[in-house]
């Protein structure tokens, strides 16, 4: 009986190593993104990066007295990756969810800060260990990225902000 020749050298052959590394990287990171931003849409979608800072803080926390934010921009200095922003606030009273109180040695607030992602339906929240800023460069060179803006909506100094330094 005769073995039956394989294909698949005279298949990937021209294609040669570089060619097969170029593909994959593309592929997994296509994978990575597609897949990343689907979890993350899952845990909810935010017209706003605001909005969705206000959505963490009504779940991180119990009765706060009250919440401002302080900045919400894009992550770059240069405006390169309008999509990926960086918001921060301040908490004052109440109680964390864990039931900790609010606030440190140093102040009697908290200043959470969390990145979002823009994307084609709005706002995701990304915490850091899916790497936003990798993430992003990824969903722009892909065309997966919302609009976003390089214009901040709370800038540094741009609203009062009650007493939180940062």
């Amino acid at each position: 009986m005769k073995k039956a020749r394989s294909l698949a050298p005279w298949l990937i052959a021209p294609l040669g190593l570089p060619h097969l590394l170029i593909l994959f990287v593309f592929t997994v990171t296509w994978v990575y993104t597609t897949g990343t931003l689907a979890a993350l849409s899952a845990r909810g979608v935010y017209p706003s990066a605001e909005d969705g800072m206000l959505a963490l803080i009504e779940h991180g926390y119990v009765n706060p007295d009250d919440y401002q934010i302080i900045y919400a921009g894009t992550n770059s200095f240069d405006g390169s990756q309008p999509h990926v922003w960086y918001v921060i606030a301040c908490v004052w009273g109440g109680t964390r969810a864990d039931g900790s109180p609010v606030g440190s040695s140093r102040h009697d607030y908290d200043q959470p800060g969390v990145f979002f992602i823009n994307t084609r339906d709005g706002w995701v929240f990304a915490p850091e260990g899916v790497f936003p800023v990798t993430l992003g460069y990824w969903m722009q060179l892909y065309d997966l990225a919302g609009p976003g803006s390089s214009k901040p909506s709370h800038d540094w100094g741009s609203s009062p902000t009650k007493g939180c330094e940062f």
